[in-house]
């Protein structure tokens, strides 16, 4: 396991131009959108053994990915962490991890890396917490849990490790919105993240949410409850994936990356339905683009993003 290095993160400023009048003449001014404390964004496992998770009902936004030999890992982000909620079981960064870090000038908390990651995330100028760093007050063990499984944070330790980097960001927080009437009413849909891992869900009209439900089982959280996690939308960003010829794990798996830097194709599952959009990396956090070249807003929850081959099969009903 890598300590992390500090180093420096920059936001994106977004500047909007106003007008200030006087009796003269008409002077232009600058204002610069209040900021905010940038995101935090959690390894969470998904792998055998990792179940069950604690802290995903709490989360804003999911992204799950392939990492190695067919399992995927998530990427939690959380705009507003705080309380003593957990965060279980975290596990290591990976490449597609620090692309997602960047484009949100997010706060990593992490388990550590490749030593190929670990390199690109030193010298990448992201900020994060892995085990050791701050003296370790920024993760804990469950002793109920066998390692490698066991690591775990809470929202109060996440807060206090971000308040000490004082970091903010000024770019727009996330609009939401109803989704428009062209829906494609869509009920239950289910497709291959991995060879070995396909996931499905079910859209709930009471709650107007839907269940996830894989391999494993129904996905829970125990910090919740053991309920089954309610997500608001499910998104599925088409990108291609390729390997990179070196081992990212201790069973010599080849480590992959993600061609997360311009736009592709998406689906978007929210209100029982489905919208064809675009994404779009080419600047700044991942936005969706709807049919009509508008950015896409959704329903305020849970949103679940799922990296996919761009050529994922998904079978849906109504």
């Amino acid at each position: 396991m890598v300590a992390w290095r500090p180093l420096v993160a920059t936001a994106l400023v977004v500047l909007l131009v106003g007008a200030a009048c006087s009796v003269q003449a008409s002077v232009p001014s600058v204002v610069v959108p209040a900021s905010r404390p940038a995101p935090a964004m959690v390894q969470v496992e998904n792998a055998p053994g990792s179940r069950p998770q604690r802290g995903l009902q709490k989360a804003d936004i999911v992204f799950e990915y392939l990492t190695e030999g067919g399992i995927s890992r998530f990427t939690v982000l959380y705009w507003s962490p705080s309380g003593g909620f957990r965060i279980e079981p975290v596990r290591s960064a990976r490449l597609v991890t620090l692309r997602l870090v960047q484009s949100y000038s997010g706060v990593l908390f992490y388990s550590g890396a490749s030593n190929r990651v670990q390199a690109q995330i030193s010298s990448s100028g992201v900020r994060g917490f892995s085990e050791p760093s701050e003296g370790g007050r920024c993760f804990a063990r469950d002793s109920t849990r066998v390692a490698p499984h066991n690591l775990y944070t809470t929202g109060e330790r996440v807060q206090q490790c971000l308040s000490g980097l004082q970091l903010t960001v000024s770019y727009p927080a996330p609009a939401t919105g109803e989704p428009g009437k062209t829906t494609e009413p869509v009920a239950r849909f289910d497709f291959s993240q991995t060879v070995s891992h396909r996931v499905a869900y079910t859209y709930a009209p009471a709650s107007r949410t839907y269940a996830y439900t894989d391999e494993q089982g129904p996905l829970t959280d125990a910090d919740n409850g053991s309920q089954p996690v309610d997500i608001t939308n499910v998104v599925l960003i088409r990108v291609a994936h390729h390997g990179l010829g070196y081992a990212e794990d201790v069973n010599g798996a080849e480590g992959v990356d993600y061609d997360l830097t311009s736009t592709g194709s998406a689906d978007v599952y929210t209100r029982g339905g489905h919208i064809a959009a675009r994404w779009d990396l080419t600047q700044g956090p991942l936005r969706l683009i709807g049919g009509d070249g508008r950015a896409l807003s959704l329903p305020a929850g849970l949103t679940w993003m799922h990296l996919v081959d761009p050529d994922t099969q998904v079978a849906a009903s109504a």
